[in-house]
């Protein structure tokens, strides 16, 4: 018995999925509802929900989320003098606000606007701007960023918190649903006073809602403000691939790939030539 034990715990402890799985049990036996985590980093700390399978999960391990991508963006844009001084940061998804936070540890930004519809994530990001000492620098906006404004269905993923969509196509293991105040982009910059030229840089991160975000964003697209987005397009989703570039072409000319830019062999390739890669990638669109 001690044995099997033995190449049992081997087997978690070698598998990052089944790492997962267990800490997931023993979460949820023993941890009381509403409890967080405090998870300090050199430079930020961050309160998250330790129930949320991934996101939470690999911050928790010590490890940034996504931030290597950020930062790739932010070197690209700087290399090609594409990035303003003192400009402003749109975080269109900002769960619960780590881009947002990294992107002002960065010093390329001289503030942020982080977009969040969901109650429990907004909730945090407002936590974690607090925590940071950065209620001066982020404004949070409790809002889906759409095509217009109304209201929207966000049907709620069970145990992915970072998965939370309004596209009924992209709402996987959805429990729930809530409806959320929808706003576009462009109204948002108005209400917030802020004109185009102030942007330096927007993130997209909306679970299959890219395309009404940027149809949301005109002025922006027309001011050719650089866009950091995680598009997600099936394989046979051409359709969908060629209405992203059709909103894009007008206005912007190149697309790198920032996984590739983060290992520092990436480089961009002409916006048309954009073709499916990975059900998920994350783009930079200049």
């Amino acid at each position: 018995m001690a044995r099997a034990i033995d190449r049992a715990t081997g087997l978690i402890g070698a598998k990052p999925r089944l790492r997962g799985l267990a800490l997931r049990a023993l979460l949820d036996r023993h941890l009381a509802p509403g409890t967080l985590c405090l998870v300090p980093f050199g430079d930020h700390a961050l309160y998250v929900n330790p129930r949320d399978d991934k996101m939470s999960l690999k911050l928790m391990a010590g490890r940034c989320w996504q931030r290597h991508e950020l930062e790739a963006a932010i070197f690209s844009l700087q290399r090609t003098r594409s990035l303003k001084r003192n400009c402003v940061f749109i975080d269109v998804g900002a769960n619960i606000g780590v881009h947002s936070i990294y992107a002002m540890n960065s010093g390329a930004f001289s503030r942020a606007i982080a977009i969040e519809p969901e109650p429990n994530n907004f909730s945090l990001l407002e936590r974690n701007i607090r925590l940071n000492g950065l209620e001066k620098r982020i404004a949070a906006i409790k809002a889906a960023a759409s095509a217009r404004g109304g209201e929207l269905q966000l049907m709620r993923h069970r145990r992915n918190f970072g998965a939370h969509s309004v596209e009924r196509t992209f709402a996987k293991c959805a429990t729930d649903a809530v409806t959320v105040a929808a706003l576009s982009l462009d109204e948002i910059l108005a209400q917030q006073g802020i004109s185009v030229d102030e942007v330096g840089l927007v993130k997209i991160d909306v679970e299959g809602h890219e395309l009404a975000v940027l149809e949301g964003m005109r002025e922006l697209r027309e001011a050719r403000v650089p866009i950091m987005v995680e598009l997600t397009v099936d394989r046979d989703g051409s359709d969908r691939l060629q209405r992203f570039k059709a909103l894009l072409a007008p206005y912007y000319e190149h697309v790198l790939d920032l996984a590739d830019e983060a290992e520092g062999f990436s480089a961009p390739i002409p916006l048309p030539e954009l073709s499916w890669r990975a059900s998920q990638v994350d783009l930079l669109i200049c």
